[in-house]
């Protein structure tokens, strides 16, 4: 992956901006700080999108999303673009709502992501979004010329994401996993960006080259904001490696699978996690 990733995180110290939910805010902030970076809140529109200009990061979730957030949510992200900042996207429970998949909807079409993480019934529903129509997303770069769907290496049955869980029949297992690398590899392609699903299997592609990532434990899904943290945490990993995003995403999420591993809090573990730890125990493969 990254040798020295951690190391360049606490060197630089970047700030990551969150407009995440207020479920889990505190545990995403101390996340942040322990891997060396240091964390804002925001969700009032003028405070936002002013701390967009001067953070390494936007790190959007929307857990918690209502109509007012998520204009701040819009202008933030467009003004982290305006100013080359690293942006990210938690589509928390799209898929289960109207109002949340239309929410990812708008994100992704006004707003160009440098990451999308989801579990993978997030991700499919996305997929259903964007790659079934015929039409090009100049603003965030996003051509949709071919159907996704249509493909027979996979289907993708969008819009059963359970409540903000995935649903049992998208999870990432042995005998479904070729299939889900193939969408997110043809999803990454379509939104040009790096996406990533995460499960049992963590899957992170940028469209050419796929990470299949086996830390963690079952555990890990009874923990509230595991995922959330790993999205603020990503604002910093990214942002201190834009020249290699796709190895800086793989990186992240295999810290947080390792902190999981071991006994402990997450958060501490985390805090204790080194260059040579990362490297040394992270599980995957490249397809």
């Amino acid at each position: 992956m990254i040798n020295s990733i951690l190391s360049d995180i606490k060197r630089q110290k970047p700030l990551i901006l969150n407009l995440t939910n207020y479920v889990t805010v505190n545990d995403v902030a101390n996340c942040i700080l322990a891997i060396g970076a240091s964390p804002v809140m925001s969700d009032d529109l003028r405070d936002a999108v002013e701390l967009a200009e001067s953070a390494s990061a936007v790190n959007i979730n929307i857990g918690t999303v209502n109509r007012r957030t998520l204009r701040t949510m819009l202008k933030t992200g467009r003004t982290a673009n305006k100013f080359g900042k690293t942006a990210v996207l938690d589509p928390v429970g799209c898929g289960a709502t109207k109002f949340r998949t239309d929410a990812c909807k708008k994100l992704i079409s006004k707003v160009k992501f440098d990451v999308i993480k989801g579990n993978m019934s997030e991700i499919k529903s996305i997929a259903e979004v964007f790659c079934k129509r015929k039409s090009v997303q100049k603003s965030a770069g996003i051509s949709c010329d071919s159907d996704i769907a249509s493909e027979k290496s996979f289907s993708c049955d969008a819009g059963h994401t359970f409540g903000v869980d995935v649903n049992f029949s998208d999870a990432i297992t042995e005998k479904n996993l070729l299939q889900n690398i193939s969408l997110v590899k043809q999803l990454a392609q379509k939104l040009n960006c790096i996406i990533a699903a995460t499960g049992k299997y963590d899957l992170v592609s940028d469209g050419d080259r796929c990470f299949v990532i086996s830390n963690g434990n079952e555990q890990m899904e009874k923990i509230c904001g595991t995922g959330c943290m790993i999205s603020g945490m990503l604002g910093a990993f990214v942002s201190c490696c834009r020249e290699k995003k796709l190895e800086a995403v793989a990186a992240c999420i295999s810290a947080m699978g390792i902190a999981g591993e071991k006994e402990g809090k997450i958060i501490d573990n985390l805090f204790c996690m080194t260059d040579d730890i990362l490297e040394s125990e992270a599980k995957y493969e490249i397809k």
